[in-house]
């Protein structure tokens, strides 16, 4: 690519994160045929105009970590999509864990349309979704109120996974690279995650279009270890080979039909 100026270069930048994708340093280096140096200094710019967050490798959307109600409110359709599709893998009697986040509380609404479950969460709202149903049972983790991620953090929500053994863990993924598989923002959620993948016996990972190239700090699963990811749209095609070769499944609604790039469960 031709090298822009540098005002050209951090509005294509600043469009970019627009579309809800995170950017990696690397990445836009070679795109824009800069120095890395150049790309962080770019980003802490565009940081001080609020567009963006930066974290360990490249900068998310400034939405991507608002507090949870203001992410409740991005991408709302396409997340209640995915929901769908994911509580329709949910068996009656199974014993489930969900993780918190927007795209996961919509797969706990959605699950009201089911068949009784028994569900485990470290967010007290999906605990309250279900509820409302009056039909499944719902055991809150315990653990330290976070407010920003409307969630229960901290030992004792890894010490209440660690009791038992899930049928289903139903993950919201924080971001998705093509390489290395999922990332996490946190060691904490690195630990979670990774935790949840040993105690459960089978994982559904939810993401919504935007988790697609997203930079993370931390690989919580490599592409080997996902299975299936549940998303509202067919991911980038960088990510079809990786996928493909890792035996990942993804689903996404295509004409009122589920579409599966992958019929290859991995196990899960």
């Amino acid at each position: 690519m031709t090298k822009l100026p540098a005002a050209s270069r951090l509005q294509a930048i600043a469009d970019m994160l627009r579309t809800g994708e995170g950017i990696g340093i690397a990445a836009m280096a070679e795109r824009f045929s800069v120095t890395m140096e150049t790309v962080r200094r770019d980003l802490v710019l565009l940081e001080k105009d609020g567009l963006l967050t930066r974290v360990h490798g490249g900068a998310i959307p400034v939405s991507r970590a608002a507090p949870l109600p203001s992410r409740l409110a991005s991408l709302s359709a396409e997340k209640a999509v995915i929901g769908k599709l994911a509580a329709q893998t949910a068996t009656r009697d199974g014993w489930i864990f969900i993780t918190h986040g927007s795209t996961a509380l919509a797969v706990a609404k959605a699950l009201n349309d089911g068949p009784a479950v028994s569900v485990m969460t470290n967010m007290p709202a999906i605990a309250e979704v279900l509820q409302s149903g009056l039909k499944h049972r719902v055991t809150l983790t315990g653990g330290e109120y976070d407010y920003a991620n409307g969630a229960l953090m901290g030992e004792q929500v890894l010490e209440a996974i660690s009791e038992c053994i899930f049928d289903t863990a139903i993950i919201a993924a924080y971001g998705v690279d093509p390489v290395h598989g999922l990332v996490e923002s946190s060691k904490y959620l690195q630990r979670f995650k990774r935790l949840l993948f040993e105690r459960s016996r089978r994982r559904i990972f939810v993401a919504d279009h935007s988790k697609f190239g997203a930079s993370g700090a931390y690989v919580s699963a490599s592409l080997s270890d996902i299975g299936t990811i549940v998303t509202d749209e067919p991911p980038p095609a960088r990510f079809a080979d990786g996928f493909k070769d890792a035996g990942v499944r993804v689903v996404y609604p295509q004409k009122n039909e589920t579409n599966n790039m992958e019929e290859n469960t991995n196990g899960q």
